[in-house]
């Protein structure tokens, strides 16, 4: 490893420890006006924060929200215009990397920094059970920052998500199962995950899902709490890291505890990643007090929607339990599932 880049690994490390010292903050989420407003308008939309779970310099410049952009089979697909759900927005997994250090410019700084929760009400839906909350979320913020909430809500398709902060021996099953069904995932990983479990990792990339970056430290009142300068050092040492240790490039990123703000998506829009949020999620996440497998897997079934982006956390024994139910009962209601980044249903 170069020094430089030895360097750079510290500094990372660093503010890992320094950030969970600091891990038991509260959220201090608020509502921007914009969204208060929007929730007035959406049927009493209400926030629910579901907890989280668990590069060197290049001039290459990530594709612009409104230029075509690239699929994995390399067709350009068409510009995404505003209120447009379209989740393959970003380039595929391959033709060279495109993450970089961001220059942070007074227009990124000059951005409104209020923190704002990923989580809207659910029994609010249209005709084809999309929930409007997340709809909201993927029109006012999803063109301009090139971040998802919803796939193509003209197409029945499904695309899984699994938060991996840490594995507690689930991660392989879950692996299992999606081997054995012939379904690829998503998976938002933490330094960690990869520091504990290269193998692990390893097999995700081997078996043609996408892994995500998920930060290093994972900070309980999200990264708007954290400095712009912060943030990169939170986030591009852990792509560096998965790139020199396996030679794949993290394109897609989740934001821990869902909390974002615009100066926030500016900035990882300005890094090269694309966000990926949700539009279903449960609590899952405390393994202390996992839901029950009949439950959790009809709730699961029950809010299917066209273009539907599932937030599941590995560390739950529950999702591991009910995962191959949930495909079989999706696929006989006529969905497909897929991997961001990558063209293919299955």
């Amino acid at each position: 490893m170069m020094k430089k880049e030895m360097i750079k690994r510290a500094a990372g490390l660093i503010l890992a420890a320094a950030l969970a010292a600091g891990s038991l903050a509260g959220c201090g989420v608020k509502l921007t006006p914009d969204w208060e407003k929007a929730a007035e308008n959406a049927n009493g939309i209400t926030l629910e924060l579901p907890q989280g779970g668990g590069t060197s310099k290049t001039k290459t410049t990530a594709p612009a929200q409104t230029a075509a952009a690239t699929t994995s089979a390399g067709v350009q697909s068409e510009p995404v215009s505003a209120g447009t759900t379209a989740a393959q927005t970003a380039p595929a997994q391959s033709g060279g990397r495109q993450i970089h250090e961001p220059e942070i410019t007074d227009a990124i700084r000059a951005l409104d920094n209020t923190s704002v929760g990923t989580g809207a009400n659910t029994t609010d839906r249209d005709e084809n059970n999309v929930p409007n909350g997340y709809k909201y979320y993927q029109n006012r913020w999803g063109t301009e920052y090139n971040a998802i909430w919803l796939g193509d809500t003209s197409e029945k398709t499904i695309y899984l998500t699994f938060d991996v902060g840490y594995d507690e021996g689930n991660a392989q099953k879950i692996l299992d199962t999606l081997s054995q069904k012939n379904v690829k995932a998503t998976f938002f990983v933490t330094q960690a995950l990869v520091d504990s479990e290269p193998d692990t990792l390893k097999r995700m990339i081997d078996e043609g899902h996408t892994v995500g970056n998920h930060t290093i430290s994972h900070p309980s009142a999200g990264e708007p709490s954290l400095s712009l300068e912060e943030q990169v050092n939170d986030i591009l040492p852990l792509e560096e890291q998965v790139y020199n240790e396996t030679g794949y490039e993290m394109r897609y990123f989740r934001y821990p505890e869902g909390t974002f703000s615009d100066q926030s998506l500016a900035l990882l829009k300005a890094m090269g990643f694309t966000c990926v949020f949700w539009s279903f999620s449960y609590k899952d996440w405390d393994t202390s007090s996992q839901p029950d497998q009949t439950s959790a897997l009809n709730e699961m079934v029950s809010q299917l929607h066209p273009g539907a982006v599932y937030l599941l956390h590995a560390v739950s024994d529950t999702n591991t339990a009910v995962l191959g139910s949930l495909i079989d009962d999706a696929r006989q209601q006529g969905y497909t599932f897929a991997a961001f980044g990558n063209d293919n249903r299955y």
